[in-house]
């Protein structure tokens, strides 16, 4: 029996206007274009509180982001005040969020502008209703022109603390684009041209390559708003981003339309590393807890679960009683289960990986529901993992390298590096021969340099600890060998590593040559010289857990986290944070309570005595 729930509910938009914002769909764009994030957006739009009477929190973004957006902002605003006219409507010292909408402001503004003269308004609120809804957002940058044979000319620009402009960002401006030509055309104000741009910070370290690719963007920012700092993209292809907001929602066939129409149960959803980002995924995960839903099964994709859905499926438990698991640990179908079980192995995409997915449906049975269940803790039949031996006859005097960066993506650099260099003598494990390396910066890298140093001192101290630690091995040209193997936990880590590294090429190629190579090469022809962890674990391992991230994992196998310092406790928020109780029919249940898919350590929280290393 599962409990009431309260739902997030939307007026019938036939009868009544609803509300929305360019940054409400430029999110659900970012969120892999979730319908359920959007459906929730809709309800609190409307004056829905189902959140705090579900007992579920919002989670929101970090502060340390948003002041870093806050800061870019007003730093470009200021540099803009220095070569043009401006006008500010937003009042930062006071913080106030629900001040008045400007459309009056901005169209006086347009109507007084002289021939020859340009007034940059900057966080100007505006609001329009198209159709059935009610649009409200603050344009960080309006520049008006009003050009010597009079046309006005307006240039739209949001301003983005990212390295790059992206897909929701063009898509954000493009409403403001619909916004301002609905409220010059409501008022009569005749306007010959509007542009929409982003500007946003770029790489922090461009390449040459990278610094020519951008000199017209950086020229751009100069030539439109004054600006030293920033890049500023002119959308080339502003139709497309108008129609993009058609579809999305002001059109009659929109997807917000169909959304807010749709019963919220039959509105489809999943969860996976989008989910760590979102304000609802507290509500979500509750949810599907308390109704043993599809999305709790690890590496199971929307697509999947909807055609497990459309077949009857719609359950953990239903999915796990399609087929029974035999005592040699074979899969065979239960009795009267043969009709959906033929139909689901022939459904694309699910029906190569069903009995994947029933092994990972009848763990989480075994494991989390406790009910005796029959369940194996790996999955059969997926070959050979990329993780050497080592034994007598093979690699006895292997080296592993277990590899560590943490990345401040505020500033786009490196900050940690980390490694736990393991040798092999013999083909058995030497505890003797076991080092870490870790070294981080001794605060934010803002700098290039600090970037480099980290690299370079870590660099020499790890290949001086591989060269002290490898057991004496095969003589090649009168010198010791050791197979090494490097071992990440996911690619995420390595493509940062790479990223510096190219970054600060020179410096590192002369202090250690072979490592960018040796990060990149196969030991073989077919033999990677690095294992993602994480992928080992999808293909190998049937865990219970939904998140599978590297302090879940480890904690499922019985790792201490709080020896020798406690990290649950200096790392709770938005890394430890995500069990709970649930109570489901008197019995109470850990559930996993906040998405955490990612394993990267959230930028601002204390760092324990004698620094810091998630290994």
């Amino acid at each position: 029996m599962t409990s009431p729930i309260p739902l997030p509910l939307v007026p019938d938009p036939t009868g009544q206007t609803l509300r929305i914002s360019p940054t409400d769909v430029s999110q659900f764009v970012r969120l892999e274009q979730c319908e359920r994030y959007l459906r929730f957006r809709l309800a609190e739009r409307s004056g829905r509180t189902f959140m705090r009477e579900y007992d579920v929190t919002p989670q929101r973004i970090t502060p340390l982001l948003s002041l870093s957006g806050r800061t870019f902002e007003e730093s470009v605003e200021q540099n803009i005040a220095k070569s043009h006219p401006t006008v500010q409507y937003a009042d930062r010292a006071s913080g106030e969020a629900d001040r008045p909408v400007n459309n009056d402001a901005v169209v006086e503004e347009a109507r007084k502008l002289p021939s020859g003269q340009v007034v940059v308004l900057l966080q100007p609120r505006l609001q329009a209703e198209i159709d059935v809804w009610l649009i409200r957002g603050d344009l960080d940058v309006l520049r008006l022109e009003r050009r010597a044979d009079g046309a006005l000319h307006a240039l739209i620009t949001d301003l983005k603390s990212t390295t790059e402009a992206k897909v929701e960002h063009r898509l954000q401006v493009a409403f403001y684009h619909l916004m301002l030509a609905r409220l010059f055309e409501q008022h009569g104000v005749p306007c010959t041209q509007v542009q929409t741009s982003v500007l946003f910070r770029g790489p922090a370290e461009p390449t040459s390559t990278q610094a020519e690719q951008l000199k017209p963007l950086r020229e751009a920012a100069r030539t439109w708003l004054g600006l030293d700092e920033g890049l500023l993209e002119v959308v080339a292809d502003p139709d497309a981003y108008l129609q993009a907001v058609r579809d999305l929602v002001v059109g009659p066939d929109s997807t917000a339309r169909r959304v807010a129409l749709a019963a919220f149960e039959a509105v489809p959803y999943a969860l996976s590393y989008k989910c760590d980002g979102c304000l609802y995924n507290e509500y979500c995960l509750k949810w599907s807890a308390e109704r043993e839903d599809l999305s709790l099964l690890p590496y199971l994709s929307g697509v999947e679960k909807e055609a497990l859905r459309r077949h009857g499926i719609g359950t953990i438990e239903a999915l796990a009683r399609l087929k029974e698991l035999r005592p040699d640990g074979e899969l065979t179908t239960a009795a009267g289960q043969e009709p959906v079980v033929r139909r689901l192995a022939a459904t694309w995409p699910v029906g190569p990986r069903l009995d994947e997915v029933i092994h990972r449906a009848r763990s989480f049975r075994r494991n989390v529901r406790k009910d005796g269940t029959s369940a194996l803790g790996y999955i059969p039949g997926k070959g050979s993992s990329t993780l050497p031996v080592s034994t007598p006859e093979r690699n006895p005097n292997l080296v592993r390298v277990y590899v560590e960066a943490q990345h401040d993506y505020l500033h786009d650099r490196i900050y940690l590096l980390g490694a736990l260099v393991v040798a092999y003598k013999d083909g058995r494990l030497d505890l003797a021969r076991r080092r870490a390396v870790v070294r981080m910066t001794a605060g934010p890298p803002e700098k290039a340099s600090q970037e480099r140093d980290l690299f370079v001192a870590w660099t020499r101290e790890l290949v001086q600890a591989v060269v002290e630690l490898a057991a004496p091995g095969e003589q090649r040209e009168g010198k010791n060998t050791a197979p090494i193997h490097l071992i990440f936990f996911d690619r995420h880590e390595q493509r940062l590593m790479l990223e510096a590294l190219a970054r600060n090429f020179p410096p590192i190629l002369h202090a250690t040559p072979p490592l960018y190579d040796f990060l990149t090469q196969l030991a073989a022809f077919d033999s990677p010289v690095a294992t993602f962890l994480d992928e080992e674990v999808r293909r190998f391992k049937n865990y219970p857990m939904t998140c599978q991230n590297l302090q879940a994992l480890a904690q499922f196998m019985r790792f201490e986290w709080n020896t020798p310092h406690r990290f649950r406790e200096i790392f709770k928020a938005r890394l430890f944070d995500y069990l709970g109780k649930l109570d489901l029919g008197g019995t109470p249940e850990w559930y996993t309570k906040r998405a955490r898919f990612g394993s990267s350590m959230p930028l601002g929280t204390p760092t324990p005595p004698g620094g810091s290393c998630r290994r």
